[in-house]
């Protein structure tokens, strides 16, 4: 790390003032009080909240020369619109700005990176954090703290830039994991990706079989209600993200059916050692998480 990398002294630029920008932008000006921060966010409630907060020095619906000051620029939109500001920042950032992202798919942004010429500039991010809830109304610091942050630098990231990027992410919290961003992509679809589509399917099974005594909603419980949590997340962002990483999800829905499968016969077959087995080995697995 250099001797005079001084967070306070830089620009940060957030692209998309969401949950997740507006919790990084939130936790780093908690940090770094004296830092600046501009943040482009179509919509105006967000820009004059985070104006109102604190948060921003400048909140802006134009992506203008002004970004070409930053040091570090975070892209938290949904996952198509990325890869179009990747190529209007291309235009205007400083030499040594990285320009990172939040999305829970990889591969595509890393392309889209590589075609703008920017794979000197470009480290991919995707913090482990998250709620139900969406909006900058509902961002907050805290949601940064204690959050895995897997990191996937490209093969002309500079050493000097990755070593900065790290010192901040874990200065505001996180816990980061430097990998590749195919193995980023082929996890996530097994961890994160595959739960939410496994959690929606739930939800529709318990609704298809409901009947006029709603007892499948009068009966679910914290087991259910757990379960199913991420049900509620937003149906675009999640569009967007199953087809974006749909060979990997695709991949591991195959393994996931096949278990079922598995499953299903050993209930039709009364294989009781199957079963036990089972929730034995899932647990062990579990307990290490």
């Amino acid at each position: 790390m250099e001797n005079d990398f001084n967070p306070n002294e830089m620009t940060f630029g957030f692209i998309g003032l969401g949950l997740i920008g507006g919790s990084m932008a939130k936790a780093l000006r908690s940090k770094y009080k004296d830092c600046t921060i501009i943040a482009y966010n179509r919509s105006e409630m967000p820009r004059t909240m985070a104006l109102n907060d604190g948060t921003a020095d400048i909140a802006t619906n134009i992506i203008d020369e002004s970004f070409g000051k930053c040091d570090f620029i975070f892209l938290c939109t949904p996952v198509e619109f990325n890869e179009q500001y990747l190529e209007i920042l291309s235009k205007l950032i400083k030499h040594d700005c990285i320009i990172t992202d939040v999305g829970s798919v990889k591969g595509n942004i890393h392309h889209a990176a590589k075609a703008a010429g920017l794979e000197q500039n470009f480290i991919g991010g995707h913090p482990m954090a998250g709620s139900e809830k969406t909006g900058y109304e509902n961002s907050c610091a805290a949601l940064c703290q204690g959050s895995v942050y897997p990191v996937t630098p490209t093969c002309r990231t500079d050493k000097n830039a990755l070593d900065r990027y790290i010192f901040i992410l874990e200065a505001i919290g996180f816990k980061p994991v430097i990998m590749s961003y195919e193995a980023h992509d082929a996890a996530a679809a097994a961890i994160s990706h595959l739960p939410h589509l496994a959690a929606a399917q739930l939800v529709l099974l318990a609704k298809d079989n409901e009947d006029e005594n709603m007892y499948m909603k009068k009966l679910a419980s914290t087991g259910f209600k757990d379960t199913t949590r991420i049900a509620a997340s937003s149906a675009d962002v999640w569009q967007q993200i199953c087809i974006t990483n749909r060979d990997n999800i695709s991949e591991m829905l195959s393994q996931y059916i096949g278990g079922l499968e598995k499953i299903k016969a050993a209930l039709d077959n009364k294989d009781e050692q199957f079963i036990y087995n089972l929730f034995t080995e899932s647990k062990k697995y579990r307990d290490t998480f």
